[in-house]
């Protein structure tokens, strides 16, 4: 005889009820799940439902239907995971398998914290990368792009953008064979083009990829500019962003969001957007994204080199044009036109890092100049137009 519990405290949301929501009493049948509160009896069937942990911690259990969507359930005795007449449903049982899987690992989690915390200040800090990469797989890809949209906007406010529908046709030949040797396909990404004459490119969370104009025209071949794309999508495959602020967000943030609580990481990441734009990464993260970057090059059968030479070229230039001036002033002039390097610094062990990594493997690789050198002519004509139009309207004023 079963003498397994079937009856849980519970609250329920349905547009009938008090308030739209009240608590009661859940029951488990051999075929439905049923609630009893509010005057109202309802009943949702145990094939098709979906279980999923909530809450602070993850304590509470939420149960819904895909087809009554008006109606949830939600309880905080997590015994009815182990409800032996929803177990006896395979495709329930598996839910339920990781549902209690997903509590085991917060329980570990909070252990290892804890431990952290009480044996040293720098133990939690060195552990604090691993915890932001396992923080930041858990915000969803669209959150992380209306976090990028609200940095572009405050970005556009300076550098005006390239509309998407002249864009678009140009980018998307040179940039799709990198798309497609993508194995995560977790974001949608997408690309622009801003006028501004520093030597400069820029991810941002969710697959957004901001290309300067100078960049563009500086590079001599499509290798050269996709080296740098494909480097800053590393960027986002990786969420070296997201992982930047989740890392200085604080301790009691971090603990209660690795507890199940992200509603305190979410509010802080928001009101960061506007750092995404200028943030610079770790040595770590870079050479991260350079060897994750050469990866996806290879896999797009995309020369690689011209990542390395195109660094290579920048560099030079910067030590040349430095060589020409006098004063720390212009100095500071030139390397902040230089932006490519001030935020992605380029040293000589980091290029020969890079020569290694991209060294001929003796493969064919596409020939994409033809595309590149259109969308070249076009952001020069792009760039001489704003231009012109902005001059006017300057004296204008």
């Amino acid at each position: 005889m079963d003498s397994t519990q079937h009856h849980y405290t519970a609250h329920a949301f349905y547009k009938d009820l008090p308030n739209g929501r009240c608590s009661g009493t859940l029951s488990i049948t051999n075929e439905n799940i049923c609630f009893v509160g509010g005057g109202k009896e309802l009943a949702i069937p145990i094939k098709g439902s979906e279980f999923k942990l909530g809450g602070a911690s993850n304590r509470l259990v939420f149960i819904s239907h895909p087809d009554w969507p008006e109606l949830s359930y939600y309880t905080s005795d997590r015994s009815i995971l182990k409800d032996t007449l929803l177990i006896n449903h395979p495709a329930i049982a598996a839910q339920l398998s990781k549902a209690k899987q997903k509590r085991t690992k917060n329980h570990f989690i909070f252990i290892v914290v804890s431990l952290l915390l009480i044996a040293s200040p720098f133990s939690l800090y060195l552990a604090l990368d691993p915890i932001a990469a396992l923080l930041a797989q858990q915000v969803p890809a669209d959150w992380e792009q209306s976090l990028a949209k609200q940095a572009i906007k405050s970005y556009q406010l300076e550098s005006p953008f390239m509309p998407d529908k002249q864009a678009e046709p140009l980018l998307k030949p040179l940039v799709s064979p990198l798309l497609a040797a993508i194995p995560n396909k977790r974001y949608d990404f997408h690309f622009s083009i801003a006028l501004n004459q520093e030597i400069n490119a820029f991810a941002l969370p969710g697959g957004y990829i901001v290309i300067h104009s100078g960049l563009i025209l500086k590079a001599d071949s499509a290798e050269e500019l996709l080296g740098v794309v494909a480097h800053e999508m590393a960027h986002v495959t990786e969420q070296h962003g997201l992982r930047n602020i989740i890392s200085a967000s604080g301790t009691f943030i971090i603990v209660d969001a690795l507890l199940g609580d992200m509603t305190g990481l979410l509010a802080m990441m928001a009101d960061a957007a506007p750092l995404l734009i200028n943030q610079s990464y770790s040595r770590t993260f870079e050479a991260d994204a350079d060897e994750k970057g050469v990866t996806l090059l290879k896999a797009a059968s995309i020369n690689p080199q011209g990542l390395h030479q195109f660094f290579k070229k920048i560099q030079e230039e910067e030590t040349r044009r430095l060589a020409q001036v006098t004063g720390e002033e212009n100095q500071e002039l030139i390397q902040q036109s230089l932006a490519l390097l001030s935020s992605h610094p380029a040293t000589s062990d980091r290029i020969d890092q890079l020569k290694l990594l991209t060294q001929d493997s003796g493969i064919s690789y596409r020939d994409l100049n033809n595309e590149f050198d259109k969308l070249k002519q076009s952001v020069q004509q792009f760039v001489t137009h704003t231009s012109s139009d902005t001059t006017t309207d300057e004296n204008r004023n």
